[in-house]
């Protein structure tokens, strides 16, 4: 039987493109933002590799960094002839992404099959309103297995644990199987047949780059954050062997030509002595790379000290908030002052740094975003991100939101992440929200127009990146909108 895992079309059009698989939350972005972001499709990447280990014909067709319409992937999926169809869904999407199931029953005689944060945090939904016959939830290397496996010898779908199947008019959910432990004993996601030249993260300061996963799931249990609380159950935080992860590094380099490494995990430092046995095995190893990472603002000066002489450039971290009350309530045990050190530690051992920022979160109020926006910019990072924090289905800040009546729509598609809050409170408005966000975005330019190291730095990547066309369009338009706002 061939299997195809379909990242399938949303957003792609003149001005903007979407963000899916693979990324901590889906949205949509404009072109004439940023450099390009396609993030890597990790979960499904990795089970289509599963397949072909065990003897399937499966393919990943990523349509969204390929930037295929919707007739384009049904073409290229009616040619493989599956006899299975795993569509990746997210919340903002998840209308698009049952339309084109439904297209793709009407094309094929396939089966149809669900997976991702907004299928595993509502399947019933998903399988009330779209044709298939399951969502595979969370974590689905074996389930996609064991469930093409059931299919193939026409067995019943009861047994298996971690999906969510329909039964005649029913939907029953199976038991969560467990979290895999032995992470080194899964093959190498798929990458052969994948735009690798598409998947590049825009912090890293060498191109091409490619990402690996050194760890799963993540200690901390924040209550905005779709990857601990809904992909990955508790017990979560799971490491790779450092000298297994070193090992990848090499066939990357060797296969991809890769120039850096982005280490795209939760959390790369949640547990320091990971972090430091990984940069252990890279020196003793002699492997010459650039590398980054996904990190938080704990780590200690002899840590970071150690990533540093391994290859390290940078690491991004998220901060979310400067208001006390709202750290607690997010749950994200961070203290201020240790994340000042930290930036600090940054730049004398001369790591970059990308601090993200949320505005929106449980208890905002227009003192607190002036709060955040003053310790952001205090930090000094060198780059910035700001966003919408957003109640994503299956997070407690949803059932908080949802309880609370700060819900100001139900609809699915303004779930982005990006500009367009979806909550307001009391002493925080919608037009409170974007206001701050207005602010960053004004101030993260200025700062970057004043600081001539990062420009030119920025200036360069781009030019790598997009060619000297899409680097007078970024400049054209950030210019724009300074003008804009001056008026």
């Amino acid at each position: 039987m061939n299997v195809v895992l379909v990242n399938s079309p949303w957003i792609h059009d003149r001005e903007r493109y979407s963000v899916k698989a693979g990324a901590r939350w889906a949205h949509v972005r404009s072109r004439r933002k940023t450099i390009p972001y396609y993030p890597f499709p990790f979960a499904m990447a990795y089970a289509t590799a599963q397949l072909q280990r065990n003897g399937y014909r499966a393919r990943l067709l990523d349509a969204v960094a390929l930037e295929m319409d919707t007739s384009q992937t049904l073409d290229e999926i009616h040619r493989f002839q599956p006899g299975l169809v795993v569509i990746e869904t997210s919340t903002p999407s998840v209308a698009m992404d049952l339309e084109f199931a439904r297209l793709v029953r009407g094309r094929l005689d396939s089966e149809i099959v669900y997976s991702g944060p907004h299928a595993t945090a509502l399947p019933e939904e998903v399988l009330e309103e779209g044709p298939g016959i399951a969502v595979l939830r969370g974590e689905y290397d074996f389930t996609l297995l064991e469930l093409a496996e059931a299919l193939k010898n026409q067995r019943s779908l009861k047994d298996i644990e971690g999906i969510s199947w329909r039964d005649g008019e029913m939907v029953r959910n199976n038991p969560d199987r467990p979290l895999i432990q032995d992470l080194d004993a899964l093959p190498y996601p798929v990458r052969d047949e994948l735009p690798m030249n598409r998947y590049t993260d825009p912090s890293c300061k060498l191109y091409p780059n490619v990402s690996i996963i050194t760890s799963r799931g993540c200690p901390f249990k924040c209550i905005f954050c779709l990857e601990s609380t809904v992909l990955f159950h508790s017990p979560s935080f799971r490491r790779r062997d450092p000298d297994k992860v070193v090992d990848e590094m090499e066939f990357v380099v060797q296969n991809y030509d890769a120039r850096e490494i982005y280490f795209d995990d939760s959390s790369f430092t949640a547990d320091v002595n990971h972090a430091r046995a990984v940069s252990r095995a890279i020196i003793d190893r002699g492997l010459k790379i650039a590398w980054s990472c996904m990190a938080d603002a704990r780590v200690d000066y002899d840590t970071l000290k150690m990533m540093r002489q391994s290859g390290c450039t940078g690491l991004k971290y998220g901060v979310e908030t400067a208001d006390p009350d709202l750290m607690k309530t997010i749950r994200k045990k961070l203290d201020l002052e240790r994340v000042r050190r930290f930036a600090d530690d940054c730049r004398k051992l001369g790591l970059y740094t990308h601090g993200t920022f949320m505005f929106g979160l449980p208890g905002e109020t227009r003192r607190s975003i002036e709060r955040t926006l003053e310790f952001a910019f205090s930090l000094n990072c060198t780059t910035a991100q700001f966003s919408v924090a957003t109640p994503f289905p299956g997070t407690e800040f949803y059932e908080m939101a949802k309880r609370n009546g700060w819900l100001i729509t139900d609809d699915w598609s303004m779930y982005d992440g990006g500009e367009s809050p979806v909550v307001s409170y009391p002493e925080c408005s919608r037009d409170d929200i974007i206001a701050g966000l207005e602010k960053a975005k004004k101030r993260k330019i200025l700062r970057m127009i004043r600081n001539p190291v990062v420009l030119a730095k920025y200036i360069c990547k781009l030019y790598r990146i997009e060619g000297f066309s899409g680097l007078l369009h970024e400049l054209s338009d950030k210019a724009g909108y300074l003008v804009e706002r001056r008026k």
